[in-house]
């Protein structure tokens, strides 16, 4: 929910200090590669002191980077903070963010690895990429919602809407802050006794390993550079005021956590096949989600292009960390789980990245360039299926 909020607020944040697109995509590039950078080095360290300790480490750092962003974010506004200055605390912000925020994704990704068997393996990584889209659920609902109280209702005074983008990153330090008090007081350790000091086996560091992070990379491209430029998309597109665009992305994003989970509720739950083979699964309904929001004659359509987009990040998703996690022991799940999230980092860094670039060349760029990435996928997959 909290990565979510920034997805959110982070466009239209941007543009109301004058930054051009890609200057903006540039910044969520930068953060995710820290994310890319560090998270390995989080899911090694879940296995020596504990997935507890880590996942605190990961809330704690949210908070305090959260906090800073909206200070920063608010001197901006205020004409205190200009230029080379703005840019450059920004940007600070945000690597501190995904730095010490991405802790607590190996961590919690390790403790569904403790907790489930092989057999349960899939079923478990379906239900918390699940609890992960409803973060993407309540996030933009959240969002949209205060958006909508700041337009149209006196409950916050008049002069408070131009700030308005910045109360959602408040709410979520105090909710991440609850969650850290949760994990402290609630959640026990899983990480057996004796692991901690010396490891049963290392991961294999294998041509198997290396195209299965490559296919997460291709897949987490494409998802993010979707999603980086929606805003922009909607907004220029159907030409919304920011207010009307904070809602109505709201809406798309919510569609698009609410099909992810009910694929990883229904039929991840239930389905016996091997983890990769969601991720060929997933192709078409990708494809189809990419076509529906280029040919968009209006917003409907566009919501519906963006549902499809998240059947496909379900099935996509849980069946490359289910897949990661079958291929590492007991006693490195962490390490496991940290080098799957290798994927989405590089992902986060390369897409908007290059989204940015493509937005300005053509809108629809950053959703065609897609394609032919699926049709890579495609070939990857058939080729580790034989080793699997």
């Amino acid at each position: 929910m909290g990565q979510s909020v920034y997805a959110q607020v982070m466009p239209l944040i941007g543009r109301e200090l004058g930054f051009s697109v890609k200057l903006i995509t540039t910044f969520v590039s930068i953060s995710a590669f820290m994310f890319l950078i560090t998270t390995p080095y989080w899911g090694r360290m879940s296995d020596r002191k504990g997935r507890k300790f880590v996942l605190m480490i990961g809330f704690i750092g949210y908070v305090i980077s959260s906090l800073l962003f909206i200070l920063v974010a608010y001197l901006g506004m205020i004409g205190i903070l200009m230029t080379t200055n703005l840019i450059l605390f920004f940007l600070l912000t945000r690597i501190l963010n995904s730095a010490v925020g991405a802790a607590s994704r190996p961590a919690a990704g390790a403790y569904i690895a403790d907790i489930t068997t092989e057999e349960e393996r899939s079923a478990g990584m379906g239900q918390y990429g699940a609890a992960n889209n409803l973060g993407t659920i309540f996030a933009p609902i959240m969002v949209g919602f205060i958006a909508f109280l700041i337009a149209n209702t006196s409950i916050f005074p008049s002069y408070l809407e131009p700030y308005g983008r910045l109360i959602p990153v408040l709410i979520m330090s105090l909710l991440s802050l609850l969650a850290m008090l949760m994990v402290y007081f609630y959640l026990p350790e899983t990480l057996e006794k004796g692991v901690t000091e010396e490891r049963a086996q290392k991961l294999a560091y294998d041509s198997k390993l290396f195209i299965l992070v490559g296919i997460g990379v291709l897949i987490f491209i494409c998802f993010s550079s979707t999603m980086t430029v929606a805003a922009f998309y909607i907004q220029d597109k159907f030409n919304f005021t920011t207010l009307i665009t904070q809602e109505r992305q709201g809406i798309a994003f919510g569609l698009l956590g609410l099909f992810s989970i009910i694929v990883q509720l229904s039929f991840i739950q239930k389905s016996k096949m091997i983890p990769i083979n969601f991720v060929l699964i997933s192709i078409p309904f990708f494809i189809l989600g990419v076509l529906s929001i280029v040919m968009s004659p209006s917003f409907i359509y566009f919501v519906l292009g963006m549902s499809f987009l998240g059947i496909a990040m379900g099935l996509a998703s849980s069946g490359y960390t289910a897949t990661a996690s079958l291929n590492a022991g007991s006693s490195n799940q962490g390490e496991a789980v940290g080098i799957a999230m290798v994927a989405p980092g590089l992902g986060f860094a390369i897409g908007p990245l290059m989204s940015g670039f493509l937005y300005e060349v053509s809108p629809n760029l950053p959703y065609l360039v897609c394609i032919p990435i699926f049709l890579l996928i495609f070939i990857l997959v058939l080729f580790l299926k034989r080793y699997i």
